[in-house]
């Protein structure tokens, strides 16, 4: 994958993007909405397997590993006028539901800027048709103002305000916690609907 927009370039990941993954993965704000990216203890040498499986994907010249949807697609984020690498999109199934997802995590010193709506716009453009979807929908934690407003500004639209169970955010599957997610959609503006 290869997209480029006015400010940046989302990428296939590269060996060398595995010290910017592991400090993407530690960053205060992926730990506080997300700890379980790449794993509670995430290791530079785990990190250069995960690199190594996408790579292997892409060489057989696909998206996604058919055999394991759920894992799908994992994408860097650099600034085009130095290459500096400054979050990852990821495109995934979600198995359960048998859903697309998009979604993004940036470096806390990149954030307010615009940098996740803008790859978030074009990275999910860019799957609904590479993969010719209806619909890919994002899941965004009710405590994450930015993220919401990322999503909007990628062109998403907010379908619910979810309460109870949620199968990627298993802090909010006890009692009296609440709804914790908003889920959005974002459609394929080329595909016919009925």
């Amino acid at each position: 994958m290869f997209i480029e927009t006015n400010r940046l370039i989302i990428r296939d990941l590269i060996e060398q993007d595995a010290e910017a993954l592991l400090e993407i993965k530690y960053d205060k704000q992926v730990m506080k909405y997300h700890p379980a990216f790449f794993g509670e203890n995430a290791t530079i040498d785990f990190i250069k397997v995960v690199i190594a499986f996408f790579q292997s994907i892409k060489e057989r010249g696909v998206i996604y590993d058919e055999k394991y949807p759920e894992r799908g697609c994992l994408s860097a984020v650099c600034l085009k006028d130095s290459g500096v690498v400054i979050g990852v999109i990821t495109f995934n199934q979600h198995t359960h539901v048998n859903e697309w997802h998009v979604g993004w995590y940036f470096l806390s010193r990149y954030t307010g800027q615009g940098y996740a709506s803008e790859a978030g716009a074009a990275a999910s453009d860019y799957f609904l048709e590479a993969i010719s979807l209806d619909y890919i929908s994002a899941d965004v934690r009710d405590d994450n103002p930015a993220s919401f407003r990322t999503a909007q500004k990628s062109g998403f639209k907010l379908i619910e305000k979810r309460i109870g169970f949620d199968y990627d955010n298993p802090d909010c599957n006890v009692e009296d916690v609440g709804s914790c997610s908003y889920y959005f959609q974002k459609l394929n503006k080329n595909k016919t609907r009925a």
